[in-house]
């Protein structure tokens, strides 16, 4: 258990984003119309990128600094790499009949694989570091709301859809 106890203010803010995202998944598999899934999907993968992109620019280069774990960082990245090619592809709509949904599992499969070894390793070895966690919070917290209020979002909150996000059915 690190200086926090058990709820680092960072990894707290992380924590919750998984476990949005992982009941997104949830629902994406319980839902049966394809309108439902379509929001279900449009939502899951707006809010895997501004995840990812707080990672990838302010959490992990933090981290990296501090722990000198470079396998485990590295591994992180390649993650990330791997699910922005998933979540461009399904919003570009690329993808054979049938295989859309699928690939949509396969990126859920990935990102509970990633949140599974950020929560059991990098977390616990990066909450031991010297590192200002209450700065890395402010930092994190402006950068989200910020992300959150991009044009993406605002275009998606006025009912434009993104080019080619549409939910395939089935063969």
């Amino acid at each position: 258990m690190g200086i926090f106890g058990s709820s680092n203010p960072v990894f707290e803010m992380l924590e919750q984003d998984h476990s949005k995202v992982k009941k997104l998944f949830e629902e994406f598999e319980a839902a049966k119309d394809s309108r439902t899934k379509q929001r279900i999907l449009e939502t899951t993968l707006s809010e895997l990128e501004v995840h990812a992109k707080l990672e990838e620019t302010l959490i992990y280069p933090a981290i990296r600094k501090k722990i000198h774990a470079d396998k485990i960082m590295d591994e992180a990245l390649e993650e990330h790499h791997v699910a922005h090619t998933l979540i461009n592809e399904l919003k570009r709509g690329v993808g054979k009949k049938g295989r859309y949904e699928a690939k949509f599992k396969v990126l859920g499969e990935s990102i509970k694989h990633h949140i599974k070894e950020e929560e059991d390793t990098m977390f616990p070895q990066a909450e031991k570091a010297d590192l200002d966690w209450e700065t890395l919070e402010r930092q994190a917290m402006e950068r989200k709301k910020a992300l959150l209020q991009g044009p993406a979002r605002r275009r998606a909150r006025s009912g434009q859809k993104a080019k080619g996000l549409r939910l395939r059915k089935a063969a």
